[in-house]
């Protein structure tokens, strides 16, 4: 069975991220850990001060700048948030892998969802389900597991109150995206405003 990961990213890797480079330091070591064959690097043209590289594309060249021995990524870089990070990501992923998503940590409740229904096709209330087990085991530092899929979250330094706030309402929104048409386009648009980015 094919072993791949899928990378969320959070912005375009500048030096002076030290939060995201701490996440790529770890996605590399990750590579290696979990002998991954090949990893997806989800993340758009979402920064209009540098139009010409995507989320995906600098983490990529971070991870090589690191670990040059690697080099299996996949950009997905068409996207601007986790909902279209995952649902593009599928179309790289065959029904025979195992998948290792990595994200951040305050969002895990929604990649969970969002990685279930996109990557492995789960109904609605199976996903539910999942989730409220998952939740109530207390352990919320633990890998997420379900069939051939594991979600790995890791944990950003020096969030804010307001950033974990305002990531508890992303979550909500996002999740009913899934299932309604109005409400996706309206979340796509409020991104694409987030990002300062032509609609």
């Amino acid at each position: 069975m094919v072993k791949t990961g899928v990378v969320l990213c959070y912005g375009l890797y500048s030096p002076e991220r030290t939060d995201y480079k701490e996440y790529l330091d770890f996605i590399a070591k990750e590579i290696d850990k979990r002998n991954l064959e090949r990893v997806i690097l989800c993340g758009g043209f979402t920064n209009p001060k540098r139009p010409k590289e995507s989320e995906a594309s600098t983490a990529r060249d971070y991870l090589l700048s690191v670990k040059p021995d690697f080099t299996s990524y996949v950009l997905e870089d068409s996207s601007i948030n986790t909902n279209q990070n995952l649902e593009f990501a599928a179309k790289s992923l065959g029904k025979e892998e195992e998948i290792v998503v990595y994200g951040d940590l305050i969002r895990l409740a929604k990649i969970i969802w969002i990685a279930m229904h996109f990557l492995i096709g789960v109904p609605q209330k199976e996903i539910y389900k999942a989730l409220h087990d998952f939740a109530h085991a207390k352990d919320l530092y633990r890998e997420f597991e379900y069939r051939n899929l594991k979600i790995v979250a890791f944990d950003f330094p020096g969030r804010t109150k307001g950033e974990t706030i305002g990531q508890s309402f992303a979550a909500l929104l996002d999740v009913m995206a899934l299932y309604d048409k109005g409400f996706n386009q309206a979340n796509i648009e409020q991104r694409k405003k987030d990002f300062g980015l032509a609609s």
